[in-house]
């Protein structure tokens, strides 16, 4: 069973990223409760979802400030404020905004809209599973390329093709196999599915997962917790 999973949203639901019997792998699921079922013998699960979230006690997280101050510009952009927990299970944007509004008084973006599905199924699975907490935590790609590149930000968006090859150098000089995973994932599935900036996210956060749990830094501050107790946090390794 893999002990280290990195896992990143894709439109298929979600893709995992573990060594499995000597062999690295990638495996699409449904739901993250399957990601959770798949590797029930796992140390540490890295996924790129805000897990944490803001409040009316605590309408910006901490962990975001400082992950756009860590990364800078054009990548502190992809750092943007998530859902409060009541706006990402709303049924429509309209009213995801209004209950967002009331609650930390901001609106949401359509890149947070887009997200709030996962966030709701992440969070309602943690909130119910205590032991899930101890094992899946929150990271963000571009904080985790940012550490695996000596502390400098991607110079590129993810979806360009010299931000794709920007991050295949980082990670393959960390993970020697990291372009055959991709093309192997490029080959077996349609990109209305999934894409390679996908693969790349949970294989950085694979890569990070498997690290040594003292060379695992924490992007994180005051409050260190949201409002029922979940760490707002990213992972990454230096």
């Amino acid at each position: 069973m893999a002990r280290f999973v990195g896992v990143d949203g894709c439109r298929f639901g979600w893709v995992a990223v573990a060594e499995e019997a000597g062999r690295l792998e990638y495996r699409l699921f449904g739901a993250m409760s399957e990601v959770l079922a798949a590797h029930p013998d796992a140390e540490r699960i890295l996924v790129d979802i805000p897990i944490g979230l803001p409040s009316k006690q605590c309408p910006v997280r901490p962990c975001d400030l400082l992950a756009r101050k860590l990364l800078g510009a054009p990548r502190a952009s992809s750092v943007f404020p998530p859902p409060s927990r009541a706006a990402c299970r709303a049924a429509s944007v309209a009213e995801a905004r209004r209950i967002n509004l009331s609650e930390v008084e901001r609106s949401l973006s359509e890149q947070a809209w887009g997200i709030c599905r996962k966030v709701a199924e992440v969070d309602a699975l943690l909130l119910a599973q205590s032991a899930a907490r101890k094992v899946v935590r929150e990271m963000h790609p571009e904080v985790c390329f940012y550490g695996l590149n000596a502390r400098r930000p991607m110079a590129h968006a993810k979806r360009a093709k010299a931000g794709v090859a920007e991050r295949i150098t980082v990670l393959t000089a960390h993970e020697p196999r990291t372009r055959a995973l991709l093309e192997r994932l490029l080959g077996e599935h349609r990109r209305k599915d999934v894409q390679a900036d996908d693969l790349l996210d949970a294989l950085v956060g694979y890569v990070t997962a498997r690290a040594k749990t003292a060379a695992i830094q924490r992007v994180q501050g005051s409050p260190a917790c949201d409002d029922r107790g979940l760490p707002m946090e990213m992972l990454y390794l230096v």
